[in-house]
């Protein structure tokens, strides 16, 4: 009996181990080859946490396993970091020449999914005290044009320039020299928009971007909320089936629309600034190709857990402000605000 429960445990380890050399390798790997390494991406904290439970176990039975488990856990010390910020914290206030907040106000309460009246009114009084110069929104109305979104953007009266498109905003108290929109296949849900921003006596390119989303229906929600609580063979099998394509379309077109961007501000004349929700976590074939030639706020400034979703799937970082070398990120903060499924973050440059 023992016997066979020691190798069981060697089985699972060792599974347990290609798991985590899975998830290192999705940042490498294009999900339009493979969704696998994606898919373990995603699931790198809990395969983290798995291969430190059997670190210990090893390492109690005296095992040599432990060695093989220790050297793949320190293989990932770069990952860990996108998840786990250790900079000193900085000043708030400290001296910077341009200041940007990143939001996705899921279409400010629109559907009511708050159930508070008073939600809307929350979340424009958040964004109007902020005291930076740049806004970035994304699902920031339901339609384009409509009179409800000229009235959303009306109340943020502190910002006199704007350039509003494909649900998304950039609002700037900056002067806006130049702006323009990257056109996706008309099947995807991913958007984004640029502004060039007369900074004193230089421009910068901020890119406003909102990635594919993985469009989960109410029948997907209603499914990860029932797990545990006696779900049947048939509808466990159905819905599990019916998540898996959800996320291999959502990764893939993801894939494609951060090469498509990655591309663009590549040709930039001026530094940029790439903000927005990537709805892809930093183990991913997405989050390397957008931070291609860039810096991670986050990992410069950031400090603690990294968490932006707080929706009803489980919580990752997934909204991000990255950065041209020549910008140095003077500080960078997460506002635990629950107005929305996502915080807010934020950041302070400095043109070097």
């Amino acid at each position: 009996m023992w016997k066979l429960l020691g190798k069981l445990m060697y089985l699972f380890g060792l599974l347990a181990m290609a798991g985590l050399l899975g998830a290192y390798a999705a940042s490498y790997i294009d999900p339009n080859v493979s969704v696998l390494p994606a898919l373990l991406g995603v699931s790198y904290p809990y395969l983290l946490i798995a291969n430190l439970v059997f670190l210990l176990y090893w390492v109690l039975r005296w095992k040599k396993m432990a060695w093989f488990e220790l050297a793949v856990i320190l293989l990932g010390i770069p990952a860990f970091m996108t998840y786990y910020g250790t900079a000193e914290v900085r000043e708030a206030d400290e001296p910077a020449d341009l200041a940007i907040l990143s939001y996705n106000v899921r279409y400010f309460d629109f559907y009511n999914w708050s159930e508070d009246k008073n939600a809307r009114k929350k979340l424009l009084d958040y964004l109007n005290g902020y005291k930076g110069d740049v806004i970035c929104l994304q699902e920031f109305s339901m339609k384009f044009g409509s009179a409800d979104e000229k009235a959303l953007a009306n109340r943020l009266n502190t910002y006199p320039y704007r350039y509003i498109s494909d649900n998304m905003g950039i609002f700037s108290r900056l002067p806006i020299v130049g702006q323009g929109r990257l056109a996706f296949p008309k099947d995807d849900s991913g958007s984004c928009l640029y502004c060039d921003l007369a900074v004193g006596n230089d421009t910068v390119r901020v890119y406003n971007v909102h990635l594919e989303s993985y469009r989960f229906s109410t029948k997907d929600r209603a499914f990860v909320q029932g797990i545990g609580k006696g779900i049947k063979d048939g509808e466990l099998s159905d819905g599990a089936r019916g998540l898996a394509a959800r996320f291999a379309v959502a990764t893939r077109n993801r894939a494609k629309q951060a090469e498509q961007i990655s591309r663009h501000l590549c040709r930039s004349p001026y530094f940029v600034i790439l903000c927005g929700d990537f709805n892809d976590t930093p183990l991913s074939y997405t989050y390397r190709k957008m931070k291609t030639g860039l810096r991670d706020a986050f990992i410069e400034c950031g400090r603690g857990v990294g968490n932006t979703y707080i929706g009803e799937f489980p919580s990752f970082r997934i909204d991000y402000i990255l950065h041209s070398p020549e910008l140095s990120a003077v500080s960078y903060f997460r506002d635990t605000v629950a107005l929305s499924d996502h915080y807010p973050v934020r950041c302070r440059f400095r043109m070097e």
